[in-house]
């Protein structure tokens, strides 16, 4: 794969820098925040060298590429520069839209700071394995040092989620660690003497309550510094705004914060304890119906949502016996089911592909085998599905508990090494038992190979494929001279059934009209093609018309180039017959094409000769 040029063409596919609000990355996609979701054409991305899928989840548009994606995400990112914040449009926003932005910010807050969680989390998982094999004693000062070392990033959480959270939100990252640190201050849940719930700010009660490891209250907190710090930045003078303006923010932000957003956050996080004690009180049931689950979430995109749960759970009780479990049983059972089509399948290809995604599944990468093989053949997608269920269950039953926060695979078991031990144990069970009942019920339920097309057509050097869906006509039936007479070039015109038009062939965009209504193309070889869509449809203005692409961009077959609605041009009083010609008709001895017939985008139109 050329990481630079996959980089490029999935930037100027989402809409260009100028659409890119934010750009993150997890193992195996691209998360980008776009201004205007409209913008990217999913379709055209898809076709990308490298690209396996694209979704459109949790306020983000997530391009899949796999475990090289951190190689182009370093492309893209000077691409887009430390300018490519915009501002968004002030059109009203949906329901949808705001819980997605809300769900976005949620996230974002926490994925910069997961490979620290994991991190302090694997000290603590080297401590309960030294302490079980009596190398320390939990009495010892090594083994205390070890513990806060391992604990720290929970219990300083506030601070680092204050930083994140504001950056995310565009506004001063400082001030946001400021918010997370006032929370923690020793003195403050000091002031609870003789067992006092409330102290006071003037006359306002402030509840004392313990914030360490709780992520709500600061991200709330930094929501509102964000527009306070913003008008102080506006009326501070500027000869004292350097002080004056962090100042104030916290004088407004702060006693607000732990007077209402803090005890509103703690009441939630009781909730959220709540939620624990529920998932934890349902055990082998939670673990099988999450692992279940699972699947269908990494299939959309939100499985990130769990983030924070995640966090949060092994924040307020150290370990987690339901959502990581799950996660390492669904990882697991990809694996087994992708190894069922690799033993059954007797294309070598198909084999290829499924033993590579096996071997990555098992290594916590399951995008391969979700999207590469066991989706694409649709039943090994629910042998993963009732797999995950049993291997859940049966996890559950097992009580096998992560006692940190790593993405679950075989190369993270060590997690689960806590308490007596017999976790550990159990989850090294768990990792065959999820393998093989999935692989056995893929194997029952096989797959029909045949059922599945490539997608790769294989087209002479004299086949042009049809850029639009529709009805073909020729060219002596187009109610306009300059076409029907072949002044312009040769081809034939279809009447569109679909209101799209997508690049026949490999090529570069030679011209395109501002109105949208008509584009040149020029094949890798030289053949050059126009599609004019409708008669006199540049009177239009370019009402009805969405352009995808713009002059020099380099396109692959299959590419969306323009977007048109069929009904509202007709309903303006025009005619859709769309011509398209070779212009350069005269460097080949024939022009030939296939009319009176209706064709899609893998059928041939025009023959060259």
């Amino acid at each position: 794969m050329d990481y630079k040029k996959t980089g490029q063409e999935i930037l100027a596919k989402v809409g260009g820098k100028d659409n890119v609000k934010s750009l993150s990355h997890c193992y195996t996609r691209l998360r980008f925040s776009l201004a205007d979701d409209s913008k990217a054409n999913a379709n055209a991305i898809e076709k990308i060298d490298g690209v396996m899928s694209v979704k459109n989840a949790g306020g983000q548009f997530q391009v899949i590429i796999g475990t090289e994606v951190d190689k182009v995400y370093k492309e893209i990112l000077p691409m887009i520069g430390e300018g490519s914040a915009v501002s968004e449009d002030k059109k009203p926003k949906s329901f949808k839209d705001m819980a997605n932005g809300v769900l976005d910010v949620f996230i974002s807050c926490f994925t910069p700071i997961i490979p620290l969680i994991a991190g302090c989390g694997m000290i603590k998982v080297l401590l309960a394995v030294l302490l079980n094999f009596g190398v320390l004693k939990d009495t010892s000062s090594t083994y205390q040092i070890l513990n806060f070392i391992g604990d720290s990033v929970y219990y300083f959480l506030p601070i680092f989620v204050g930083y994140t959270a504001a950056k995310k939100m565009d506004t001063d990252a400082f001030l946001g660690m400021a918010l997370g640190a006032i929370l923690l201050h020793p003195n403050f849940t000091a002031m609870a003497v003789d067992g006092a719930a409330y102290t006071h700010f003037l006359s306002a009660p402030v509840k004392l309550v313990s914030y360490s490891a709780q992520a709500l209250p600061v991200i709330l907190s930094v929501w509102l510094m964000k527009y306070v710090n913003n008008f102080f930045e506006k009326v501070c003078p500027n000869m004292v705004k350097v002080f004056l303006r962090p100042m104030l923010t916290l004088l407004v932000t702060a006693p607000i914060m732990l007077v209402v957003i803090g005890p509103i956050g703690s009441i939630m996080g009781d909730y959220f304890q709540g939620f624990c004690d529920v998932m934890n009180k349902w055990g082998w049931i939670a673990v099988g119906i999450n692992a279940a689950i699972f699947p269908i979430l990494v299939l959309t995109g939100m499985h990130n949502a769990l983030i924070p749960l995640m966090i949060q759970m092994f924040a307020m009780q150290g370990f987690d016996p339901v959502l990581v479990p799950s996660g390492l049983v669904a990882n697991i059972a990809e694996g087994g089911a992708a190894a069922a089509v690799a033993v059954r399948s007797k294309n070598k290809k198909t084999k290829g592909t499924a033993i590579s995604a096996t071997i990555s599944a098992l290594f916590g990468i399951t995008e391969p085998a979700l999207y590469g093989v066991n989706l694409k053949y649709k039943r090994p997608f629910v042998a993963v599905l009732l797999g995950s269920l049993i291997g859940g269950c049966f996890a559950g039953l097992c009580g096998v508990t992560a006692y940190s926060f790593v993405a679950p695979s075989i190369l993270s078991l060590p997690i689960f090494a806590g308490g007596d031990g017999s976790s550990f144990i159990w989850a090294v069970v768990t990792v065959p038992v999820s393998f093989a009942v999935t692989f056995a019920i893929a194997w029952v339920l096989g797959f029909k190979e045949d059922e599945v097309e490539e997608t790769e057509i294989e087209i002479a050097d004299n086949e042009i494929l049809a850029p639009i869906e529709g009805k073909v006509v020729a060219l002596s039936e187009v109610k306009d001279e300059a076409f029907s007479t072949g002044a312009l070039g040769e081809g034939c015109a279809i009447i569109p059934e679909k209101g799209e038009v997508v690049a026949p062939f490999d090529g570069t965009v030679e011209a395109i009209f501002p109105t949208g209504h008509a584009i040149g193309l020029k094949r890798t070889d030289g053949l050059e093609l126009m599609i004019h869509i409708g008669m006199d449809t540049v009177e239009l203005g370019g009402k009805y018309f969405e352009v995808m692409v713009k002059q020099n961009d380099t396109i692959k077959r299959g590419d969306t180039l323009i977007r048109f609605d069929i009904n509202g041009i007709k309903k303006a009083g025009y005619d859709i017959t769309t011509p398209i010609l070779v212009t350069n008709a005269a460097d080949y001895e024939k022009i030939s094409a296939n009319t009176n017939s209706n064709v899609t985008g893998s059928e041939a139109l025009i023959y060259v000769g």
